[in-house]
């Protein structure tokens, strides 16, 4: 039962972690995603793998070169990604935002999964689900897109910019599973490392270990390049400008958000055995839309967009999420 409340809670904080980029007074996206890539991928996952884990510098000398290059290449995409993810929902609004990369990030990482284990066929009626929730997430990922466009026509509005923010999105979600395939990646590169220590329920603290690694290198990608374009624009006063602290710690409580969801999802995940691929994930997801989805609202995203765009967002959102079971459902061990 906790494992399940888990992944709820991982969804819900996941969909409310880029409120500061649209609650901010001060502080532009760069300045905020500097602060957040840093806090939320380097000093917070340093300080639990550190509390958690014995002799983190012994561990580490166990894993032979090879694999932390290939876990600091997947850290590099994920960068990349992560930070379009950033622009897009900057650019596109939280709602929109989370939605098309989501959906995106979710099919192209099921493809990936089934090709990589040659266990994509037609064969069941599991693998039927499979296909179909594949189909329904890009018709919701189109929905949702569309919606955003009619949005743009409305008065006020800038369809250049919302073309713009688009095309962020899809490359965003196009790089979006190399989070899910870097924790997996350095799960494995760990959990049967010498030195590590296993909790009662069998996981072993050793993995945080990796997620820090992983997740440093993505915030090389993102904090490096924002932090040079708040020096290229000169705008590297505002960090300190009046009012500045209260942006501070809303990025404080935004970098709190997403590594909670992060580890509280892979915690309950592991705790969920087999279901974890079957059931929690779809549910990990679908929070994360129905959640971001509220805060648009909430923040007035589509005030003025008119109903049939805001009608249109909603059906989108919802066959996102009924994809998200029916691709759940459709994996193997469900």
């Amino acid at each position: 039962m906790l494992s399940w409340l888990g992944v709820t809670a991982a969804g819900l904080l996941n969909g409310s972690f880029a409120v500061p980029l649209k609650t901010a007074r001060i502080w532009k996206f760069h300045h905020i995603w500097t602060l957040h890539s840093l806090l939320a991928m380097v000093v917070m996952p340093w300080a639990v793998a550190i509390y958690a884990v014995p002799n983190p510098g012994e561990i580490l000398g166990f894993v032979p070169a090879r694999g932390w290059l290939i876990l600091a290449a997947l850290g590099l995409l994920f960068g990349v990604g992560s930070l379009l993810y950033g622009v897009a929902v900057d650019m596109l609004g939280i709602a929109l935002g989370f939605a098309i990369q989501l959906g995106l990030s979710i099919v192209l990482g099921a493809l990936e999964l089934r090709l990589m284990s040659g266990s994509l066929s037609l064969r069941t009626a599991r693998d039927a689900l499979y296909l179909l929730g594949l189909m329904l997430m890009v018709v919701g990922v189109v929905l949702c897109a569309q919606a955003g466009g009619a949005k743009s026509a409305a008065p006020g509005s800038s369809g250049a910019r919302f073309r713009k923010g688009l095309v962020i999105a899809i490359v965003g979600g196009i790089l979006a599973p190399s989070l899910g395939l870097g924790i997996e990646y350095g799960t494995k590169l760990l959990a049967t490392s010498p030195g590590g220590t296993a909790t009662a329920g069998g996981f072993n603290n050793q993995i945080y270990l990796a997620w820090a690694v992983f997740l440093s290198v993505s915030a090389l990608v993102q904090a490096g390049y924002c932090a040079y374009r708040v020096l290229s624009e000169r705008s590297a006063s505002l960090f300190v400008s009046p009012g500045a602290a209260l942006d501070a710690l809303q990025v404080l409580g935004m970098s709190t958000l997403w590594i909670s969801s992060i580890y509280v999802y892979g915690r309950s995940v592991f705790g969920l055995g087999r279901l974890g691929a079957s059931l929690g994930w779809p549910i990990f997801i679908g929070f994360i839309i129905l959640t971001s989805n509220a805060w648009g609202i909430i923040l007035g995203e589509w005030k003025g967009a008119g109903p049939g765009p805001f009608r249109r967002m909603l059906v989108g959102s919802a066959i996102l999420v009924l994809a998200a079971f029916l691709i759940g459902q459709g994996n193997p061990g469900s």
